[in-house]
């Protein structure tokens, strides 16, 4: 093959690759889309989400295969991604303890080997329930997942984060807490209808 029809077809390859690597080029969005936790005989409900770490602006991933270095941020704030990812599994019913949780770490990670790259999702909370003077922490839970793929992990990151928040809130429903010195019932009176 000639040096010019080499070069012509190297070209026309590289021509063509370019919007994929211009697509790769963007900032990765962490959102975590609200998902069914099962919780069963669940006791208490999440009233308020606090973050008690300095909040990463973003966490450094390497995306696809030339490991072109990027930031992945988060949609929202910690808080709220939280909140709307709880949603459907945090539905307060009567009866039910008002918890306040309290996040203490979470990372992500990714280490790029010669032929694996390996990814981290790290997740520390408190659980805590307001009492009359201050909130009295009744419960902490952690969890850590690593995760391996032969050239880029960045898309198992959201599945992997939604695993160790899981594994967090199934340990917290599993503990046996007795909730009910915690609920405050509203007593109501009957009212009495004529005959």
């Amino acid at each position: 093959m000639s040096f010019k029809k080499f070069y012509f077809i190297f070209l026309l390859g590289f021509l063509n690759s370019k919007p994929l690597l211009s697509q790769n080029s963007r900032t990765e969005i962490l959102t975590l889309k609200a998902e069914q936790i099962s919780l069963p005989n669940r006791k208490f409900y999440i009233k308020k989400i606090i973050c008690d770490f300095n909040q990463p602006k973003y966490f450094l991933i390497k995306k696809g295969l030339f490991s072109k270095q990027k930031n992945m941020i988060l949609g929202d704030s910690i808080q709220r991604i939280l909140m709307n990812y709880l949603k459907p599994s945090n539905k307060h019913m009567g009866g039910q303890a008002p918890i306040l949780l309290i996040v203490k770490e979470l990372k992500i990670r990714e280490k790029r080997h010669f032929l694996r790259e390996d990814g981290m999702a790290k997740f520390n909370v408190e659980f805590y329930i307001e009492t009359d003077s201050k909130p009295l922490k009744i419960f902490q839970s952690n969890a850590f997942k690593t995760y391996s793929g032969f050239m880029d992990v960045t898309d198992q990151h959201e599945s992997n984060v939604k695993s160790v928040i899981n594994s967090c809130m199934i340990d917290f429903n599993n503990a046996k807490i007795d909730f009910s010195k915690y609920v405050i019932s509203k007593v109501f009176k009957a009212k009495h209808t004529p005959y």
